[in-house]
């Protein structure tokens, strides 16, 4: 005797979704007791389910099979090879009964009432009923010992087709900025997922024939001010796992997002970069990622979208890119655009050679256009291996041994040149030739 497990029989969910595009659904069923039952059919899983990671716990299963032979015009035709259906053509208002002869390439029968070969007849093809043993739905069947009394069998299993990644948006206004945080959920299981307990995995998972295995082990989550937006963070087995604290519906072929941060008036800084290229300055969004300007939490990879609020009040889109893993208490730095009103220029001015040394003098004219005060980065790098700085108009920070960084401020409407000169060693060269 058959018994057939369904949705309605479960009483828990839980699901947990990996970065690597997978998911592992964990589900408690009541199975009754009833000594004549020596098969279940477990439905309602998702037809991406991985059949060897099937864990089955409160049941002594003796033999398990995974049936997929779903509904298909392909395969459902097949069923009815050398059985008579009806074609129905609406604009003729006419019907003709055909014995199904092949289904390869063409639809080919012959008329019961004539003998005719039809080839590809026109008109709506009416079946009898369903064959038995074609499925609408994937399967697990499994062969069992006699259940004597009411068990409570957990089933979990992975699944391909699931999917988690993390967005923000960020509103600028004056000075200050809201950060709000978002999980995207994907699925394309095969299932329906409904009110389920649901976790997201971190940390770097070796699947077989995987070449590229996603590590990021980057905590992600804090507790958000908004109570229905928590994710509980704790370590598991090496990787990092988030909760959230209420049951999450997610149908197949979904994407739902989630709130999981907002953090309110955190201070920002807009600034400007070029390099030796450049025509337009690069726009830069920083932030400090620090308990003293409200954040101080892991923050996750994902895209950053950039509102500001304009002199109407209206808040517009300003550009985008994407956070890396970021630890608490470091900064969080963006390019988000090019400034229209900076205008930079760069060229090499001069190059003397006065014995083993080679002087060369490099010029940045930078227009700020504005009409307010900005304040430009200057990054510039220096081919040579052995240098030294002789004379700079500006300040300047060593970034790498062959990287300059220069701070100009530049009030509204006007024009600063940095002009700098170092002295490279030539030595090594000469020696060589």
């Amino acid at each position: 005797m058959k018994f057939h497990s369904m949705r309605q029989q479960q009483t828990s969910l839980s699901l947990t979704v990996y970065n690597d595009g997978f998911g592992l659904v964990k589900e408690t069923r009541m199975i009754p007791g009833n000594k004549e039952v020596t098969e279940i059919e477990f439905m309602d899983v998702a037809s991406e389910i991985e059949v060897d990671s099937v864990l089955i716990e409160g049941l002594h299963v003796l033999e398990q099979s995974y049936d997929s032979d779903l509904v298909s015009k392909e395969r459902l035709l097949e069923k009815y090879l050398d059985e008579v259906i009806t074609v129905r053509n609406a604009e003729l208002d006419e019907e003709m009964k055909i014995r199904l002869l092949t289904i390869s390439g063409n639809i080919i029968g012959e008329r019961v009432d004539t003998g005719d070969i039809v080839i590809d007849p026109i008109g709506q093809l009416i079946l009898p009923a369903l064959p038995a043993g074609l499925l609408t739905k994937p399967v697990l069947t499994w062969k069992i010992k006699a259940v004597e009394q009411d068990l409570e069998v957990k089933v979990s299993y992975l699944t391909q087709g699931l999917e988690w990644q993390t967005s923000y948006v960020a509103e600028i206004s004056g000075s200050q900025l809201t950060l709000t945080g978002w999980i995207q959920l994907t699925n394309h299981s095969g299932i329906d997922l409904l009110e389920s307990r649901l976790k997201l995995a971190a940390g770097k998972i070796n699947r077989y024939m995987d070449a590229h295995p996603i590590n990021s082990r980057a905590k992600l989550f804090a507790k958000s001010e908004e109570p229905e937006s928590f994710f509980e963070e704790h370590s598991f087995a090496d990787h990092h796992s988030y909760t959230i604290d209420r049951p999450v519906s997610i149908l197949h072929g979904q994407k739902k997002q989630i709130g999981f941060l907002k953090i309110r008036e955190a201070a920002f800084r807009k600034l400007y970069k070029v390099e030796a290229d450049s025509k337009q300055a690069k726009v830069i969004m920083e932030f400090d990622n620090t308990t003293t300007n409200k954040l101080g939490i892991p923050l996750h990879k994902g895209i950053l979208k950039v509102y500001e609020q304009d002199q109407d009040g209206e808040m517009e889109f300003i550009g985008e890119n994407v956070i890396s893993h970021t630890a608490a208490q470091q900064k969080v730095s963006l390019l988000i655009g090019e400034a229209f009103d900076i205008v930079s220029k760069s060229w090499e001015k001069k190059r003397d050679k006065r014995g083993n040394f080679e002087y060369v003098t490099y010029v940045y004219k930078l227009q700020n256009q504005k009409s307010e005060y900005v304040r430009i980065e200057v990054d510039h790098h220096i081919p040579d291996r052995i240098w030294q700085m002789e004379s700079s108009t500006h300040d300047y920070e060593l970034k790498q041994s062959d990287e300059l960084e220069f701070r100009v401020h530049i009030p509204a409407n006007k024009t600063v040149e940095v002009e700098f000169t170092y002295k490279v060693d030539r030595t090594a060269d000469n020696r060589h030739r």
